[in-house]
């Protein structure tokens, strides 16, 4: 029942959308100054780092490998994504209780990263699916 069951493309999808979104609502929060939509971005964050963790966790379920350069890119952006999003997720707690001017600059720098990482890591990924068929039955 289940050897066609693939858990990562179910949950792929929402790092990509959390990280974007993220820094969609903290640019919004900067630009009209409201701390309500910066404090939804950092909760945003938050979700994104877990459902990255999840990302990565379902695609070493699902087992997929691929020789081939695509595959390698695809996977070392997601991997990058994911040690950047941990790392952050550890350093902006620490760097909020300091400063709170220092943590929107740091806040931002790891958005803009993190949400660059997880889209060229997504289109990779949208490339091995359409352009070369992975994960797709006949």
């Amino acid at each position: 029942m289940f050897e066609h069951f693939h858990l990562h493309p179910l949950v792929v999808h929402f790092p990509i959308a959390l990280f974007i979104a993220a820094l969609g609502l903290e640019i919004l929060g900067l630009l009209f100054k409201k701390e309500i939509l910066q404090q939804t971005a950092w909760y945003n964050y938050l979700l994104a780092i877990l459902a990255c963790v999840a990302a990565v966790l379902a695609a070493w379920w699902d087992g997929e490998t691929l020789k081939h350069p695509v595959f390698y890119t695809h996977k070392n952006l997601a991997y990058w994504t994911l040690w950047i999003a941990l790392g952050s997720g550890l350093i902006l707690p620490l760097v909020r209780r300091k400063s709170k001017k220092i943590f929107r600059i740091v806040f931002f720098i790891f958005l803009v990263l993190t949400a660059s990482l997880v889209s060229i890591a997504g289109y990779y990924g949208g490339k091995l699916v359409y352009e070369y068929g992975v994960g797709v039955e006949e």
